[in-house]
Order: C-alpha cells, then sequence, then structure tokens
C-alpha cells in the first residue's frame, strides 16, 4: 500500500479536518476583534497580482511587534495576515509563519487555550519543517501545561514525524496522565500499528487490568503483539495476553538491598525486620492474594555493590525493590535498571538527588518539612485568622525550605510576616533572637526544630524570653514522644503542630504496629520509626500489586503513578511520581495536656485572649490570678533554670 492511503492516514487526515473545523470560527472571531481594535486585515493584491514582496514586509512587522514585547498588537496582526492569505496560494508559507506568530504571541499573554487552537490549525495544514516540529513542540508544552493531555497525545500521533519530534518517553509520560475514559477515543482513532500508538495502547491495557476488566485488557493485548510496539510494550502485552488465570493471583517477588553487613548493618536488621513485618501482615491479611516472595540481598554497606544487586534482582524478576538507604545508592538504583519501568522504594533516603521514573523516596527531608510548614500557614490564616506572623529559624539544621514554604504561603494567604529571627542551635541560650521577635509582636511564631533535642532546647526558653503570650507553631518534631515526655505542660500545652505520623494517642496504626512489632521480635521498639518506614516502603509495593492485578513491574508502576493515598503506618502515603518522593498529609493539631489532640480554634483563642488579659508571669507573685488556668505552669517557669 502506497504511503498516505492506508486507513491510519485515512484517519489521520480526518482528524485533521476536524480539528481545522473547530479551530476556524476562533480565527474568523479573531480577526474581527483585530479589526476594531484598529488593526483591520491587510490589503492584499487579486489573485492573479500577488504582491510577494509586500506581503513579506507586512509580516516582518507581526513579527517585529512580538520580538519588542506587543504580543497583543502581534496576536491580532498575525491572525489578520493569516486571514487574508491563507487562500491565495502563493502566499500560504507565508500565513503559515504568520500564524504562528499569533499562536507564540497568545502564549506570551497568558492566554494558553487560544495559543493551542492557533498551533492545532496550523498543524493541521501540515507546514514544512522546521515550522512544523516547532509547531507540535509548543503545542504539547502548552497542552500539557492545562493539563490536556489527551489532546497533546492525539496531536503527536496525528503528526507523522510527532513520535520522532516528541520522544516515547515524553509520549509515555503524556499518556501516563490519562483515564480509561480519556485513552479509549484515541485508541479508537490509531490503531497499534506503530510504536507510538502502541503506547497508548498498551496503558490503556494495564488501566483495565486495574480496573478488573481482564478479558478486554487479554484482547488489546493482542492486538498489540501484531504491529510493532517497543521492547517496553511488547513485554506488558506478552504479560497480559499470556496471563491464563485470573488476575489477582499467582506469584510475585519482592527484591529489598540492605546493608546486612558493615558499618550500617545494624540499620539494615532493623529495617528488614518491618520489610518481613509487611510481607506476613499482607499474606495474613489476604490468604487468597498473590504469593510473595521476599528477596533481601546485603550490599554490605557498600554503595559500590548497589549496581550489581540490581541487575541481580532484575535477573531473578522482582516486581519491585525495596532500598537501598541512602541517597546517593538509592540514585545509583534508578541508573542501574534494566527496565525503567521497575519500582525502587527507598524507605530511608534524606533527599531525591535525580528524580527518576518509578522511583520513590519515603523521607525526602525536604518534601516531608514543606509539606507540614505549608499546611500550617494556610490552616494560620484561614482558621485562626491572625495576621501577624513572625518566625524563629534555627540555622544550619536543613529547614531552610520550611521556612521558606512557611512564608510564603503566609505572604500568599494575605499575612504579614512582621519578624523573622535566626538563632544558632549550637549555642545554649537564645534571648537575643527570642526577645527580638517578641518585640514584633506577633500574634503567631513558627518555630520549627529539626529534632527532639532542637525543640527540648528551644521550647522552654519561648516562654522565659517573652514569647508565652503568642501561639507557637511548631514542626512535627513537637510531637516526638520524647519531647513531651520531657517537657513540661508551661513549654508545650497549647502549641500548634502539624502531624503526619501520631506517635502518642491509642488506636493509631502506630500503636498497632509497635503491638505487633514487639510480639513478633520479642523487642521493644521504643520511638524508632526506621522499621515502620521499612514496612510502609513495601507496604506501597503490596498495594500496587494488588491495585494493578498483575505481577509484572510496568503495571506496578503505573498504579503507583496513578497517585494512590494508602494508610500506612508513618501516615496517609501518597507517591508523586514527578519528583520521586512519597508525601503524607498533614493534620493541624495542638497540645493539650501533653498529647495532640484535635486543634481547636475557640479554644486556643481564648487561651491566648487570656494570657494577654493576665499579668506577665514574671510579675511579682501577689499580683497573679490565683484562678487563672495558668497558675501552675507560671510557679513551674519561675522555678526553672535556663541553661
Amino acid at each position: 500500500m502506497r504511503q498516505g492511503s492506508s486507513p491510519f492516514h485515512e484517519r489521520r487526515r480526518a482528524a485533521q479536518r476536524r480539528v481545522a473545523l473547530g479551530c476556524g470560527a476562533v480565527l474568523v472571531a479573531a480577526a474581527g476583534c483585530a479589526f476594531i481594535a484598529g488593526n483591520p486585515p491587510i490589503e492584499t493584491a487579486a489573485p492573479n497580482a500577488v504582491d510577494a514582496e509586500g506581503a513579506a514586509a507586512a509580516l516582518r512587522l507581526a513579527e517585529a511587534d512580538y520580538e519588542q514585547g506587543r504580543f497583543a498588537e502581534a496576536a491580532a496582526r498575525a491572525d489578520s495576515l493569516d486571514a487574508a492569505w491563507r487562500e491565495v496560494e502563493p502566499l500560504r508559507p507565508l500565513a503559515d509563519r504568520a500564524l504562528s506568530v499569533a499562536g507564540r504571541a497568545l502564549e506570551a499573554q497568558r492566554l494558553p487555550r487560544a495559543a493551542a487552537d492557533r498551533y492545532g490549525l496550523l498543524l493541521a495544514r501540515a507546514p514544512a519543517d522546521p515550522l512544523e516540529t516547532a509547531t507540535l513542540e509548543r503545542l504539547v508544552r502548552v497542552l500539557s501545561d492545562t493539563s490536556r493531555e489527551a489532546e497533546a497525545v492525539a496531536a503527536i500521533l496525528s503528526t507523522p514525524r510527532g513520535p520522532e519530534t516528541v520522544g516515547a518517553e515524553e509520549l509515555r509520560r503524556l499518556t501516563s496522565a490519562l483515564t480509561v475514559a480519556e485513552l479509549r477515543p484515541l485508541t479508537e482513532t490509531f490503531p497499534p500499528e506503530t510504536a507510538a500508538a502502541a503506547i497508548v495502547h498498551a496503558h490503556l491495557a494495564r488501566l483495565l487490568v486495574i480496573e478488573r476488566e481482564a478479558d478486554e485488557a487479554r484482547r488489546l493485548a493482542a492486538r498489540i503483539l501484531e504491529g510493532q510496539p517497543a521492547e517496553r510494550e511488547r513485554t506488558t502485552a506478552e504479560m497480559i495476553a499470556g496471563t491464563e488465570a485470573d488476575l489477582g493471583s499467582g506469584n510475585a517477588r519482592i527484591g529489598a538491598i540492605l546493608p546486612l553487613t558493615g558499618d550500617l548493618s545494624e540499620v539494615g536488621h532493623v529495617l528488614r525486620e518491618g520489610i518481613e513485618l509487611a510481607v506476613e501482615r499482607y499474606r495474613d491479611g489476604r490468604p487468597s492474594g498473590f504469593d510473595v516472595e521476599l528477596i533481601v540481598l546485603d550490599d554490605e554497606s557498600d554503595p559500590e555493590n548497589t549496581a550489581g544487586l540490581v541487575r541481580s534482582l532484575e535477573g531473578r524478576d522482582v516486581i519491585a525493590i525495596v532500598g537501598p538507604l541512602r541517597s546517593e545508592p538509592f540514585a545509583a538504583a534508578a541508573r542501574a535498571r534494566r527496565n525503567p519501568r521497575l519500582p525502587i522504594i527507598s524507605p530511608t533516603a534524606t533527599e531525591v538527588l535525580n528524580p527518576a521514573p518509578a522511583t520513590y523516596s519515603l523521607y525526602d527531608a525536604g518534601t516531608r518539612a514543606s509539606d507540614v510548614a505549608e499546611e500550617l500557614a494556610r490552616w494560620t490564616l484561614e482558621e485562626l485568622r491572625l495576621r501577624r506572623v513572625a518566625v524563629l529559624e534555627p540555622d544550619g539544621v536543613g529547614l531552610g525550605g520550611a521556612v521558606g514554604a512557611f512564608t510564603r504561603t503566609i505572604r500568599e494567604y494575605g499575612g504579614l510576616l512582621v519578624g523573622h529571627e535566626r538563632y544558632d542551635p549550637g549555642l545554649t541560650t537564645f534571648q537575643e533572637p527570642i526577645e527580638a521577635v517578641a518585640a514584633s509582636e506577633p500574634d503567631v511564631v513558627f518555630a520549627p526544630a529539626a529534632s527532639a533535642s532542637g525543640v527540648l532546647a528551644v521550647a522552654p526558653q519561648l516562654f522565659y524570653y517573652g514569647l508565652y503570650n503568642v501561639i507557637v507553631v511548631g514542626s512535627e518534631a513537637w510531637a516526638e514522644p520524647a519531647v513531651l515526655r520531657r517537657l513540661e505542660r508551661f513549654a508545650t500545652d497549647h502549641r500548634v503542630i502539624g502531624l503526619v505520623t501520631d506517635r502518642v494517642n491509642p488506636g493509631t496504626p502506630w500503636q498497632r504496629f509497635v503491638t505487633d512489632y514487639e510480639r513478633r521480635y520479642r523487642k521493644t521498639l521504643r520511638d524508632n520509626i526506621m522499621p515502620a518506614l521499612a514496612h510502609d516502603a513495601t507496604l506501597l509495593v503490596l498495594s500496587a500489586l494488588d491495585g494493578a492485578r498483575l505481577p509484572i513491574p510496568a503495571a506496578l508502576a503505573a498504579y503507583l503513578e496513578s497517585g494512590p493515598e494508602i494508610e500506612g503506618v508513618t501516615g496517609r502515603l501518597r507517591p508523586e511520581a514527578e519528583r520521586s518522593v512519597v508525601r503524607r498529609s498533614t493534620e493541624v493539631r495542638m497540645l493539650v495536656d501533653g498529647a495532640p489532640v484535635e486543634a481547636d480554634t475557640e479554644e486556643l483563642l481564648a487561651w491566648l485572649a487570656e494570657v494577654r488579659a493576665a499579668p506577665s508571669p514574671f510579675a511579682p507573685r501577689d499580683s497573679l490570678r490565683v484562678d487563672t488556668l495558668r497558675t501552675e505552669a507560671r510557679r513551674r517557669a519561675g522555678a526553672m533554670s535556663i541553661p
């Protein structure tokens, strides 16, 4: 069959005609607006006397408007030129260029939908390269930025060199954002004859498996195999088409890379216990589910061993890998995979050096702290409705991102940042910065700390040096069990915290985990969160296995990329594929009697009014109200000694 006469190309041309018809009305309206705005369509000579030189000069005026930042004028002029020239055969290349100028000018004015209309119409006219390539790239970017991934995928598949221009990985990324409802029309329009179209069909097949439409998924997989899919889509299709048993059962191997010997062996063994406990809980809770086998390899606390261990686990057909522990080996593991869709989940990597597909860290320090800070700032302005906010920041402990997120959110929600002081947490007293914050007369003070020891050092001094009559907002470290056990109530009560893991109150997922862990391993867990992180990393894999219902890495990766929310021991877990992190929902709590409880805005505001109406806790004792709720706390504060 000659090029351009296949059913595929006929459908592409039909799609192009539909796009052109849809955009025609927009262009007519734009030309009318240009006329009203004082930019009437450029008069052109009759078709039998085309003034090509004059037309080129007119186009240069539109391009000059764009280059000099007169975007509205450029868009109006370019639209009118296109309307005048597009039916004049000798001037069609100039009309195409004019339409490109209009699209870019509209994009510069932050009118992405109008810009996308121009780019779509231009592609439907099949301009010559390099204009076609540049237009497709711009159209895909604009559509992606406005959550119109389905249209972006359609544009790529409709353009002869679209897949080559955009690349398979970008097409996979766009396709992974689509739902079953968005994918079905695309698969009907573009059959899986090419590697690019097979990407769309394979993703639909994976989602159909997740939706428990196994028969339709198998039929779709068989059609993919009749075409020319790339290796990744062929592997997925072969797995789905070859599955004879009911989906949702069978064998599944999970790999783990841990330091069982060497300097980090103690941590490695504790993490292994958390992984094993997650698998045991799965087996007990889902006896009819997958038969899960755990394969644990020792990296000997040496990051140089990571790449070889990843390939060894791939050779044993694992569906996912838990580990490695640290950020550098975690990044190395992602690079070492032969299959970039093999999920790798580190329970403890504190930093994501290079986000990569199907990789996640549960413990990215920046993400955890910033998410909590943003929610606290929003809650302060929306719920407490207190605008005067100050910040007391410890230097050199990695909380700059959290403080930045807090202050940025305060400003976005209309708050007033009245003070921002820093202190050296290595010192023993912080009188000067605390008194400077107090002098700014805030209603709320954000005082994050990176650890329990940081809270223990700063919390009593806030009260002693003048911040006894403000609402202190703190990071999650304020709710560490060690903090609540050791601090007096005057230093903790009515403090507001952002909490993702409640490790104090009974009946929480954490307390149930502690019970199971101590029963299983016959030792006290205390406050060690490490095994819980390993448990939750494994829980993500097992939840993806159940959700995907297919024991292949690509299916698990697709499920995790859908952003499911999973109840874990360390919080409500939500994978974020673009950043390779696992985010947690933040609950705003207040501390009362040494425990985090639901934040009560009325109680907090009443407490604030009371302490401001009462005499200073450092005034002579005969001036204090005996019946105040703070009498006991003030007595203790007067008796304490600050180091």
